[in-house]
């Protein structure tokens, strides 16, 4: 929800403003091209796609497992409990702790990297 208002408030920021025109249209930086923007999204991709990589294996796997081995999905652990529901609430868990882990590096290192990136991007469209 947050995002979304925000959207609106950079679309109406962004219609108030006088287009560019001459000189000023090519002077302008593209932040996407600054060294630590490429930085931060490296680290990104580099933390983000294993872990992805990683859900969706187990993802997978359980839904394989659940379709083409109903045997040993029935197996009982203790009681009604059995190994198909066990591998459904470790998908539940692992989804969790995949999202704090996520939080805590996007605190730790994607916010100090995007900081860099904003005051490099700013100190070259101001030279």
């Amino acid at each position: 929800m947050i995002e979304l208002s925000q959207q609106g408030r950079l679309a109406q920021a962004q219609t108030s403003s006088p287009p560019h025109t001459g000189d000023d249209a090519t002077s302008r930086v593209n932040p996407a091209l600054n060294a630590s923007f490429k930085k931060l999204i490296g680290i990104k991709v580099r933390f983000v796609a294993p872990v992805l990589g990683l859900s969706c294996v187990f993802i997978l796997g359980t839904a394989l497992l659940l379709g083409f081995d109903r045997p040993l999905m029935a197996e009982k652990i203790a009681g009604a409990f059995n190994i198909g529901y066990l591998l459904v609430v470790l998908m539940y868990c692992l989804s969790w702790a995949a999202a704090a882990w996520y939080v805590h590096v996007a605190n730790r290192r994607f916010d100090a990297q995007a900081e860099r990136a904003i005051l490099e991007a700013c100190t070259e469209a101001q030279s």
